[in-house]
């Protein structure tokens, strides 16, 4: 399966490579994410229920991050797996200035195995260009609000002075890991995605609007004079 595509944001391409480097912000824009485990540099593992019919399912899988352009692009890979089926893939993220926006142009291509794999590649195509889109609307909804102001922490205390440890060998740096939990209001849900389709839908196609609440106001008045 292969997949591109671009997405435009109104911010800075600093802002928006910020965004993509911050563990807090990706956790709150991957659809169906609950719990994002940083495991080495740039490398994650996390388990994502998604609830679109097409690929609907529990998927667990790990994402390392390679390649990196500062503040232009970075190549991922990806190895997922679920209950109906498997991922393997890769792809390139860039990130270009148009004006005062920057367009993310995205790209790549993946293996998929098992049961998810006799859904239908336009389906499939279809579910994942939806998942891609929401998320990055939900980015944008971050890099906006990382914008806000924030109240200033409270001064900590003046520390204690201590006294001067006596030197020891330098260990070989450890590899941190660290687990960052989505609260279930911050999460990507799938009702989320539903109502972001809807928005989309309305969106490029306004007059649809008026033809349902055309269609409601007859079926009212038919009722009406029917009882």
């Amino acid at each position: 399966m292969r997949i591109a595509g671009n997405y435009t944001f109104e911010a800075t391409r600093e802002e928006v490579w910020a965004a993509l480097n911050d563990p807090e912000v990706l956790a709150r824009t991957i659809p169906g994410c609950q719990q994002l485990d940083q495991v080495g540099p740039n490398e994650y593992e996390t388990t994502l229920k998604i609830g679109l019919q097409a690929v609907r399912g529990v998927y667990s899988g790990r994402v390392k991050i390679d390649d990196v352009v500062v503040p232009e692009s970075y190549t991922v890979h990806v190895d997922g797996k679920g209950n109906n089926g498997f991922l393997n893939g890769h792809g390139v993220i860039k990130l270009r200035i148009e004006g005062e926006t920057t367009i993310l142009d995205y790209g790549g291509e993946a293996q998929i195995g098992g049961t998810i794999a006799s859904v239908g590649q336009r389906l499939i195509d279809g579910a994942a260009r939806t998942l891609i889109h929401q998320s990055l609307k939900a980015l944008a909804t971050q890099i906006e609000a990382r914008r806000l102001p924030a109240e200033p922490p409270p001064a900590p205390p003046a520390p204690e002075p201590v006294a001067e440890p006596d030197p020891v060998p330098s260990a070989p740096p450890q590899i941190e890991r660290r687990t960052i939990v989505v609260p279930a209001h911050e999460q990507l849900s799938e009702v989320d995605i539903a109502r972001g389709m809807l928005v989309d839908f309305f969106a490029q196609k306004p007059w649809l609007g008026w033809v349902v609440a055309a269609f409601l106001l007859g079926y009212l008045f038919g009722t009406r004079r029917s009882s």
